[in-house]
C-alpha cells in the first residue's frame, strides 16, 4: 500500500540528484591526483563536470516543461541532426584510435550520447501509431531495423560496439514490448550472433579484452591490467572502505579512475556498503521509472518511458559489471557519475523527459476527471 502512493516521478527526480550530487564529489576525489599532474589543477574535471551537469539540469528543468505531444514535432528533425553529427565523428579527427567525438566552441562532445535518447522517443512515437503493423515483419518491424541499423553502423565504425549493443537491447525492447512477434525478434537475435562473434572474438583489442575477461592474470601488466586494479580497489575497500579521498588506486594505478572505473573508486573508498546503495539506487530508479512507463495512458508514453528507463538502468548495470568483473572491460560510463559531459548531459535531458511525461500524464488525467462533473454541470 505504502508503494502505491509514492508518486514515481517524485522518486526518479530525487534519485537523480541524489546520484549526480554524489557523482560530482565521486569525480573530483577519483580526478584530483590525475588532473593536478596533468593540468596543474585538481578541480580541472570536476569543473568541467558541473558546467555540463548545470546546462544538464537546465535542460531537464526546461523538458519536465514541455508537455510531450509538442515533443514529438521536434523529433524527425533531432533524428536527422544525429546523423549528420555521426557522419562528421567518423570524418573528424582520430582520438586514442577512435572517432566519436566532435569539437565546437571548445567543448568536446560524442553524437552516439545524443543520438540514443533522440532515437528511442522517434521509435516511440512511430511505435505508437504503427503498433497494428509489428505482426509483420518485412512492413513492420523492418523499418524500425533499417533506420536503426543504419545509426548502430556508424556507430560501430568509430568504434564504440558497447553504444551499439545498448541501442540494439533497447531497441529490441521496445519492438517487444510494443507487439511484434517473440520469434521474429528471437530469429533477429540469433542472426546477429556470427556478427557479434566476428566483433569480439577476430577483432585485435576486443579479443584481448575477451581473453582478459576470462582471465585477466594471465597478462596482469597488459588486457587484464584494469581489472586486476579494479579488483584491488573493492578489496582495499572491504566493508565500509578507506574513507572520502582516501582511495590508493586512483593514484595513477587504475585508469580512467573518474570516468570508466569510478565505481571501483566508490567501491575503495565507501566500501561495500556504498557499492551496494549505489547500485540501490540505480534500482530504485530504474523500478518507478518502469512502473510510471506501466502508468502511462497512450503508446508513446509508455514506450518513450520505458526506453529511457531501461537505458540508463543498462548503462548502469553495465559499468558496475565490467568494474566487478561480471562483464568484459567496455568503456561505458555509470550515469550521472562518471566525469564525461556528454554522458551527464544526456543522461539529466533523458530523465527530463521522463519527468515532462508524468507531468503531462497526471495534466491529463486530471482533466479526464474532471469531465463527469462537467457534464454534471
Amino acid at each position: 500500500m505504502f508503494l502505491k502512493r509514492i508518486r514515481e516521478e517524485r522518486i526518479i527526480l530525487f534519485t537523480t540528484l541524489l546520484l549526480l550530487c554524489f557523482g560530482l564529489v565521486m569525480v573530483y576525489s577519483a580526478s584530483s591526483v590525475l588532473a593536478l599532474r596533468k593540468y596543474g589543477d585538481a578541480a580541472y574535471f570536476l569543473k568541467r563536470q558541473a558546467v555540463w551537469a548545470g546546462g544538464g539540469l537546465l535542460a531537464m528543468a526546461a523538458l519536465r516543461k514541455l508537455d510531450y505531444k509538442k515533443l514529438r514535432i521536434f523529433l524527425l528533425p533531432l533524428l536527422l541532426l544525429c546523423f549528420i553529427l555521426l557522419v562528421l565523428a567518423l570524418v573528424g579527427p582520430e582520438v586514442n584510435g577512435a572517432r566519436r567525438w566532435i569539437r565546437l566552441a571548445g567543448q568536446s562532445f560524442q553524437p552516439s550520447e545524443f543520438t540514443k535518447p533522440v532515437l528511442f522517443t522517434f521509435v516511440a512515437a512511430s511505435l505508437s501509431k504503427r503498433a497494428d503493423r509489428l505482426q509483420d515483419f518485412w512492413f513492420g518491424v523492418g523499418p524500425y531495423l533499417l533506420l536503426s541499423g543504419t545509426l548502430v553502423l556508424l556507430i560501430v565504425l568509430e568504434p564504440d560496439l558497447g553504444t551499439a549493443a545498448l541501442i540494439c537491447a533497447v531497441v529490441l525492447s521496445m519492438l517487444y514490448v510494443g507487439g511484434a512477434r517473440p520469434a521474429h525478434l528471437l530469429w533477429l537475435v540469433l542472426s546477429s550472433l556470427p556478427v557479434l562473434y566476428l566483433q569480439l572474438f577476430r577483432v585485435g583489442y576486443r579479443k584481448s579484452r575477451m581473453a582478459s575477461f576470462i582471465n585477466p592474470w594471465a597478462d596482469p601488466s597488459g588486457s587484464g591490467f584494469q581489472t586486476i586494479q579494479s579488483f584491488l580497489a573493492f578489496g582495499g575497500g572491504g566493508i565500509t572502505g578507506l574513507g572520502l579521498g582516501e582511495s590508493r588506486q586512483k593514484l595513477l594505478f587504475l585508469p580512467e579512475p573518474h570516468n570508466d572505473f569510478i565505481f571501483s573508486v566508490i567501491g575503495e573508498e565507501f566500501g561495500l556498503v556504498g557499492a551496494l546503495l549505489v547500485a540501490a539506487l540505480f534500482s530504485i530508479f530504474t523500478f518507478f521509472g518502469l512502473r510510471l512507463a506501466l502508468r502511462c495512458r497512450d503508446g508513446f508514453s509508455k514506450l518513450a518511458v520505458f526506453s529511457l528507463t531501461l537505458m540508463i538502468g543498462l548503462q548502469a548495470l553495465v559499468n558496475m559489471g565490467v568494474a566487478t568483473g561480471l562483464f568484459p572491460n567496455k568503456g561505458m560510463p555509470l550515469p550521472f557519475a562518471s566525469a564525461g559531459g556528454s554522458s551527464v548531459f544526456v543522461s539529466l535531458i533523458s530523465v527530463g523527459i521522463i519527468l515532462g511525461i508524468a507531468r503531462s500524464e497526471k495534466k491529463y488525467e486530471a482533466q479526464d476527471s474532471d469531465l463527469p462533473s462537467m457534464a454534471a454541470r
